[in-house]
């Protein structure tokens, strides 16, 4: 009934297997089916009557806040599994896995609420590190260990979202001989992911399309010979930006600019200015530029040009 109040749906466990004992709530559950998990009267009803000794589940990933929980489940190795090589070598628990995770991301583990879990046949008990699901965006789903896309983090670390469910504190069975504890300090509640871990859980976005390149200017033979020149100059200017190499990439496209913009007077119609942006922009991506940036400079080297000519003189 706690659970329920901070709007998390609950879910009868058997005692054995943790298998979930009420169906509907899998990913792509329908709102009225996911209803009676937050049904405070068919909860108590549950609790009290046929799943009475059962184990307490939460429903991660959508709440009845619309957000819910997202559940990192740190485990031990099984007796028989080989050491782990490569990227994990020399970690022994899920716990070592996360803090690889967070030393590459230069950060450490947040302070959560956070249950130890028993494990049989396992020396070291497991750990459910608790999350609020993200406030923006797509919700965090299932995944189990290694894997290639996300949500998958490594080996010995399963996460817990849309569609699962995790055993809460209090819930005990023989079979694993001790209880579900809650070790994170009383007033500690689930947190928001930290930045890195949510980047880790949520897939890549696709790649954006490379942009499409203006339209070359094509000056007519009959244009005079400033049109010409002016042409020529934009083309030659262009490809000077393409192959800048790093750490020119800047300078060159501002000269570029620049000089663009002392011509624009000379031949008006060919060098115009979203002509000149638009050219220029184009080669600046080629090289490596962020558009943010080569827009900036574009902009400052083509109002330079203009003044130095007289064109912005007022």
């Amino acid at each position: 009934m706690t659970w329920l109040a901070r709007g998390v749906p609950v879910i009868p466990c058997s005692r054995t297997d943790k298998g979930a004992l009420v169906p509907g709530f899998g990913r792509d559950a329908s709102a009225e089916q996911l209803a009676k998990f937050s049904d405070p009267e068919q909860v108590w009803a549950w609790w009290s009557g046929r799943f009475k000794r059962a184990h307490v589940g939460l429903l991660t990933g959508r709440g009845a806040d619309g957000r819910g929980l997202v559940v990192i489940d740190l485990d031990a190795p099984k007796p028989d599994m080989p050491p782990l090589e490569g990227r994990w070598a020399g970690c022994m628990h899920g716990y070592d896995v996360l803090e690889r995770l967070a030393r590459e991301a230069g950060a450490e583990l947040p302070e959560t609420y956070t249950t130890e879990s028993p494990s049989v046949g396992k020396p070291v008990p497991g750990a459910h590190l608790y999350f609020q699901q993200p406030e923006d965006g797509p919700l965090i789903g299932c995944a189990t260990g290694e894997g290639p896309t996300a949500p998958h983090l490594g080996p010995l670390v399963d996460v817990r979202g849309v569609g699962g469910y995790i055993i809460a504190a209090g819930s005990y069975s023989t079979a694993q001989g001790r209880p579900y504890q809650r070790v994170s300090a009383p007033d500690v509640l689930p947190q928001e992911l930290p930045e890195w871990l949510l980047e880790l859980l949520r897939p890549a976005a696709p790649p954006a399309a490379p942009p499409r390149p203006p339209a070359p200017v094509r000056v007519l033979p009959t244009a005079d010979r400033a049109e010409r020149y002016a042409g020529a100059a934009l083309e030659g200017a262009a490809e000077d930006v393409a192959q800048a190499a790093e750490g020119e990439r800047n300078r060159r496209l501002f000269a570029a600019a620049r000089r663009l913009g002392e011509l624009h007077a000379t031949a008006p119609a060919v060098l115009t200015e979203t002509t000149v942006r638009e050219q220029l922009l184009a080669a600046a991506l080629r090289s490596g530029q962020s558009e943010r940036e080569a827009l900036r400079t574009i902009r400052s080297g083509w109002e330079r040009g203009l003044v130095g000519h007289g064109a912005g003189a007022a």
